[in-house]
């Protein structure tokens, strides 16, 4: 998979959690039911409020073993 910026639009999702269930990382699911995990940075921590809300985001992505994760660069919450 390429490194350039990408733009995908989806819904902010949980994807990990610890003991306590306690949300520790997040993903965005797609529209057409892709996955990306959410490389953790100062973004992320903020769209960690923002789960189950539609989202455009930009960045690069990259592989993580079989599964697809993007560094967010910028990213819009779609209000409905």
């Amino acid at each position: 998979m390429n490194k350039t910026q990408t733009i995908i639009n989806g819904i902010i999702v949980p994807s990990e959690w610890n003991e306590k269930g306690e949300i520790q990382n997040i993903a965005i699911v797609t529209f057409d039911e892709d996955t990306f995990l959410i490389a953790d940075n100062n973004k992320a921590r903020v769209l960690m409020n923002s789960l189950r809300k539609t989202v455009t985001l930009s960045g690069k992505v990259t592989m993580n073993g079989t599964q697809k994760e993007i560094h967010i660069s910028k990213f819009q919450i779609h209000d409905l």
